[in-house]
């Protein structure tokens, strides 16, 4: 699962964890307090009520609290693992997270915002491929891996890119298509910016086409007939 990160996530994320182990210590502290409040060995009398039954709910708060705090600690985890890339990377602008604990995997998102970054990364990897066949022409004994096919990938990933962010930066907007970004009805996706995601709609974008019209996408198409729907009229003009 890709887990999605917004702007100032690390320190809402703290914010959370210190509350929630507050409320919990506070919770399993009062808990504590009201047991030994409790005479050692006192019986539940038959036809009163169950004397440590409000205890009993305090403790059972407490677990529901304790797991809460471990699932927010492991974001707080996951969150410095992200800032530790992108001090690491400082071109980088949009990451990719799979995992919500310290064990995610980060790494650079294919978005527009990142050309910089690959750019500088295929560079960096055709210097290092180049030092290592002057290096193998020399040891032929000893022989090191080359890059070569990581840098076809990345280099066709830059071109894809370029591509995408020319197109959004070159396609008119008509008048239509502009009411319908300002009116909030489709957002245009800032990593891919030629496509535009349909306000309530689960995974489906439209793209303009050369009128500035918008139009159905193909990588992200309509499937439900209510989303049809929805979609027919957003285009009707």
């Amino acid at each position: 699962m890709t887990t999605i990160i917004k702007a100032n996530s690390l320190e809402q994320a703290k914010s959370r964890l210190e509350r929630v182990r507050s409320e919990r210590e506070a919770t399993e502290q009062a808990a504590r307090d009201e047991a030994h409040a409790i005479p050692f060995g006192q019986p539940n009398i038959e036809g009163r009520g169950n004397i440590y039954k409000h205890v009993q709910r305090q403790w059972d708060r407490t677990r529901r609290l304790a797991d809460e705090e471990e699932r927010a600690a492991d974001r707080v985890d996951m969150l410095e693992k992200v800032e530790k890339f992108k001090e690491d990377n400082e071109q980088l602008q949009d990451v990719r997270v799979v995992g919500r604990t310290g064990w995610a995997s980060v790494g650079a998102a294919t978005s527009v915002n990142n050309l910089d970054y690959f750019k500088g990364r295929l560079a960096r990897m055709i210097a290092d491929n180049e030092a290592v066949k002057a290096w193998n022409k020399n040891h032929r004994d000893a022989k090191r891996c080359t890059f070569g096919s990581k840098i076809t990938a990345l280099r066709k990933k830059v071109v894809y890119l370029e591509a995408v962010k020319s197109k959004a930066d070159s396609t008119p907007v008509s008048e239509h298509s502009q009411q319908l970004i300002d009116s909030g009805k489709v957002s245009q996706w800032k990593k891919k910016p030629i496509y535009y995601f349909v306000d309530g709609l689960r995974k489906v974008a439209l793209t303009l086409d050369d009128n500035g019209d918008f139009q159905e996408s193909k990588r992200y198409p309509v499937y439900e007939d209510s989303d049809r729907k929805t979609v027919q009229k957003l285009l009707a003009h």
